[in-house]
């Protein structure tokens, strides 16, 4: 009896641990019903559009779309440009895994350079 007993607390408490870890659609899903407004140092200005499916948007502006989907994987949230097919060389643009939401600002790099951006209300 005791040990079906210290069998049932280890899995309470090993269910409460992984309770206790942010889920991977979290990453960005408080960003769902907003715009990262990404400024490059050059004074570029382009607005991204995450959503909960891992799919993504960018409006350049020039008003070209981007289009692409994001994942989390060691530690990382990294988005891969689908449409238009990117360069063989082209690298995802990765960032901590983290809960953003809106309000956040963070900085970053990708292949149009670095830049700073804000996650702001609305689409």
């Amino acid at each position: 009896m005791k040990l079906s007993k210290m069998i049932f607390g280890a899995a309470i408490l090993c269910g409460a641990s992984l309770a206790a870890l942010p889920a991977l659609a979290s990453t960005w899903s408080g960003v769902a019903s907003g715009t990262i407004v990404s400024t490059y140092t050059d004074g570029r200005v382009v607005k991204v559009y995450v959503n909960p499916d891992h799919s993504y948007s960018i409006t350049l502006p020039d008003g070209k779309i981007l289009k692409g989907t994001w994942a989390d994987a060691d530690g990382q949230s990294c988005f891969h440009q689908t449409d238009p097919a990117p360069a063989a060389n082209a690298k995802p643009a990765c960032f901590p895994v983290k809960e953003y939401k809106i309000g956040d600002s963070f900085s970053g790099e990708d292949a149009g350079g670095k830049f700073t951006a804000v996650i702001k209300a609305g689409r």
